[in-house]
């Protein structure tokens, strides 16, 4: 009995683990075969790549701060996955950012 608890901790405690997945790109592509001028290199890609997630890590964290209901940020959130430099996206949070800052103007006068 106390073999079978002790197995299940471990496979629980083995499930929480987090694995980092490897981001990768793909090294030849079709534009590569006709254009290579226009392609950029790989570590090149893998750079823009990760800029790209974590520019959409960060707008969702702003995104989750903001004070808009719940349905209107599932909706931003969905949005960004879908693309991640959204006009709709930045347009809300420039909205907010703008009126923050002119009532904080406001009382300081």
């Amino acid at each position: 009995m106390a073999l079978m608890v002790l197995a299940c901790g471990i496979f629980r405690m083995s499930g929480q683990e987090t694995v980092k997945k490897e981001i990768t790109v793909e090294k030849y592509t079709l534009m590569d075969k006709f254009e290579p001028t226009y392609v950029l290199p790989v570590d090149r890609r893998i750079k823009l790549k990760k800029n790209r997630i974590t520019h959409q890590r960060q707008t969702k964290k702003i995104l989750d701060t903001l004070d808009i209901s719940d349905r209107k940020r599932r909706r931003l959130i969905r949005e960004l996955k879908r693309s991640p430099f959204s006009e709709k996206v930045q347009d809300i949070i420039t909205a907010e950012t703008q009126f923050e800052d002119s009532a904080d103007e406001l009382l300081e006068n």
